[in-house]
């Protein structure tokens, strides 16, 4: 059986993510890593902004999740001050 090839995530903790498979692309941050699911995908916990989603945080799978591109640093994401 051909293995999975390894991709290296760009997620890290602390990164604003919306899940990509939704109609509603709700909006979240990565709170921490969970190792990988019993089909080798990489997993996350995730706190989501929108207060009716639940369970809230969520395990997700990293192939789900897309990550929102700041344009101005807001909140102090991917080092901004």
């Amino acid at each position: 059986m051909p293995r999975r090839p390894r991709v290296m995530s760009r997620l890290h903790v602390g990164d604003l993510i919306v899940r990509r498979h939704r109609l509603l692309k709700t909006q979240g941050t990565v709170l921490r890593f969970d190792g990988e699911d019993e089909n080798g995908a990489s997993r996350v916990w995730v706190k989501w902004s929108h207060p009716d989603t639940l369970p809230n945080p969520s395990l997700e799978a990293v192939d789900d999740l897309e990550l929102v591109e700041s344009t101005n640093g807001a909140n102090g994401v991917n080092g901004a001050a």
